[in-house]
């Protein structure tokens, strides 16, 4: 007869996983060459175990702060790895350097603001910029420096950015400098911008942490809402449009005029609903959350002038750049010629802060360019009339000429892009664009239906969401099954990195 023994293989089977080391390896794992993102299967499930336990701790609000900021560190540890340390050593060396510039006067203050700031863009020149600058020295000077084989920690032009802007307004006195190192290390981290924006600013975000927003059925909707339509615009037309985009600008040569063309028009749709994608997916968990991020896009393609379209695109690079180079250099107050002379310096910062390439600075000064002669026009015509087919052609010609230069944003070189232009220019014919809908008639629909989004009232779309939004809740079931079976549908198996990784 066997003695009585107490089976323990259930307590093995429940910590068994924790001895797979493929398991461990897959949660605790990093990847520099796949990044984790808000469209990764991983993340989606990680997240939803992150928000049980947060709706436990959504109440006390330092420990939901601390939870978020733990959450925040491990997501970029899952798409930079070491690089993580560098981060945290730049959060920790703004916080003390802040401190230092509130207590400062005079000269003091003035060399402790542009310590700190050199110190916070010496990793961004480092890590972006090293291989560009010995590269044109060795070229320009005949020189033999060896570059350097660098990766791009993820997400450094954003948070170094936004360094750059908590640091000056405490410098500028519009905001104090926080005491608290928490509170600067989650204005920092908070993980839906981190890696690809929007750039936040200290003083819209830093007073959310003591008041954060009400979370109930209201916010609920409308965030999901936002991170179901941003999934939409990545998974079902960015990533679907750069099928073809990436096949022409494999080599721009050989594909007709009309094919090229389309393929500047595919791009320009392909970055705007990529990015515009990511803002939304970002402004929804945060919503989730309980915070609250300022738009980044308000319908950029329907502007009717340069100048409006950068009020419109990527608010929140385009008002840093004005609030942090183009006003410090003088903006307008310092004479016509300087005001032109500032607009081209901002917008060349704004083309090489996006790569360290030559086609980001042709791209910048031709923006610059571009905003100097906009400014030029209206002084010379004040008044400009408002009928319709006026405001019609500004729209038509303002959008071209953006899809235009994001020929020099997409290609591979300055070459690649010439020879691009070149087919637009001299060998686009009427059959081009038959063939292309005969041959790729789910492109061209798609292709349509981006632009239709594009262009669209922004004040229909409002008017269109508000009633998503008084909709009954169970009918949001059937809202977001629809919307996920569109997803399954044309996703591809493997998830394109969003265009903003990448700077």
């Amino acid at each position: 007869m066997q003695p009585n023994t107490v089976d323990t293989n259930w307590i093995n089977q429940i910590f068994a996983p924790l001895h797979n080391p493929q398991l461990l390896q897959n949660i605790f794992g990093y990847s520099t060459k796949e990044p984790w993102f808000f469209t990764e299967f991983s993340f989606l499930a990680v997240f939803g175990v992150f928000l049980i336990f947060y709706a436990a701790l959504v109440q006390k609000n330092t420990w939901r702060k601390l939870y978020i900021i733990a959450f925040s560190l491990f997501f970029y540890y899952k798409s930079s790895g070491p690089f993580l340390g560098l981060f945290a050593l730049m959060i920790v060396s703004d916080y003390l350097f802040a401190l230092a510039i509130q207590k400062s006067q005079g000269t003091r203050k003035k060399l402790l603001l542009w310590l700190s700031l050199s110190y916070s863009l010496s990793f961004l020149l480092y890590f972006k910029y090293a291989n560009f600058f010995i590269q044109n020295c060795n070229e320009l000077l005949s020189t033999q420096f060896t570059q350097q084989d660098l990766f791009l920690p993820i997400g450094i032009s954003f948070y170094t950015f936004q360094s750059i802007s908590y640091l000056m307004d405490v410098y500028r006195n519009e905001i104090p400098a926080t005491k608290n190192v928490s509170d600067y290390a989650f204005y920092m981290t908070f993980f839906p911008h981190l890696v690809a924006g929007p750039i936040v600013r200290a003083k819209d975000f830093l007073p959310q942490i003591f008041t954060p927003q009400i979370i109930n059925a209201s916010l609920y909707k409308e965030s999901l809402l936002r991170i179901i339509t941003g999934l939409l615009k990545k998974l079902f037309i960015a990533d679907y449009l750069g099928k073809y985009v990436d096949i022409v600008h494999e080599l721009p040569s050989n594909f007709s005029g009309g094919e090229n063309l389309l393929a500047m028009y595919a791009y320009s749709f392909q970055i705007y609903f990529d990015f515009s994608g990511y803002s939304d997916i970002a402004i929804g968990i945060a919503l989730m959350l309980g915070y609250r991020l300022k738009e980044n896009f308000d319908n950029p393609y329907a502007a009717t002038n340069i100048t409006v379209f950068w009020r419109k695109w990527h608010i929140s690079l385009s008002s840093w750049l004005r609030d942090y180079i183009y006003i410090p250099l003088g903006g307008n107050r310092k004479g016509e010629f300087n005001t032109y002379l500032f607009l081209l310096i901002t917008m060349l910062v704004g083309g090489f802060w996006h790569g360290a390439d030559w086609r980001f600075m042709f791209w910048g000064l031709a923006h610059g360019l571009a905003l100097a002669f906009h400014k030029a026009w209206k002084q010379l015509f004040p008044n400009p009339k408002n009928q319709w087919y006026s405001q019609f052609l500004s729209t038509l010609l303002t959008f071209n000429f953006v899809a235009f230069c994001w020929i020099f944003f997409r290609a591979t070189s300055f070459g690649s892009a010439f020879a691009s232009i070149e087919q637009i220019a001299f060998h686009t014919q009427w059959k081009d664009f038959t063939g292309f809908w005969l041959s790729r008639q789910e492109m061209g629909i798609l292709l349509s239906i981006a632009a239709v989004i594009a262009f669209f009232p922004p004040n229909l779309k409002e008017r269109f969401f508000q009633k998503l939004q008084i909709l009954p809740t169970f009918t949001w079931i059937i809202w977001t099954l629809i919307a996920l079976q569109i997803i399954i549908q044309f996703k591809d198996d493997v998830v394109q990195p969003f265009i903003y990784f990448q700077f």
